[in-house]
């Protein structure tokens, strides 16, 4: 027995054809192409006016090459770009959310209603079922109409953001 195909809100197809229209034509590997590089743009888009303690507030933080993490002078607390956000926790690098990001918004404006089937997300990712599963709830509350947008802000082409805390 076939599941009866749901009709797609307007409104909703249209939120999906919006964010594919403003990926960057050549995709987003090719400009956020390595693992630092996509860490450098989540730093940007994260705290656009320079980075701080996500314990104390204090602007007074560094960086720690070896772990790739952020220390605060003041609290000595360590963070990294991933830590508070949506993708804390995750086994994933930032290179495969962005590239994974890309591809589910390229999947649901051309097919609608249908979400990405889970076997073919996990064999387009390279990872398996249950992390494909897991990638997909998360990509659908960040990136479907109401999400908190982390990444359409960092793969999105026409978002200018100026980098002005590096680590």
């Amino acid at each position: 027995m076939t599941k009866p195909r749901t009709r797609q809100n307007p409104e909703d197809a249209a939120h999906w054809k919006a964010l594919a229209d403003r990926l960057p034509e050549e995709g987003v590997a090719s400009l956020w192409g390595t693992d630092a590089l996509c860490r450098e743009r989540l730093a940007a888009v994260r705290w656009p006016d320079g980075g701080r303690c996500l314990r104390c507030e204090s602007s007074d933080i560094g960086f720690m090459e070896m772990r790739k993490a952020y220390h605060c002078r003041k609290c000595r607390y360590q963070f990294t770009v991933l830590t508070g956000s949506i993708l804390r926790s995750s086994k994933l690098s930032p290179q495969l959310w962005f590239e994974a990001a890309e591809e589910y918004i390229r999947w649901r404006a051309k097919h609608g209603s249908h979400n990405y089937g889970l076997h073919a997300f996990a064999d387009t990712l390279g990872v398996a079922y249950p992390t494909a599963h897991r990638a997909r709830k998360i990509l659908e509350s960040d990136l479907g109409p109401g999400g908190s947008g982390l990444l359409v802000r960092c793969i999105c082409a026409d978002v200018e953001v100026t980098p002005r805390f590096s680590g």
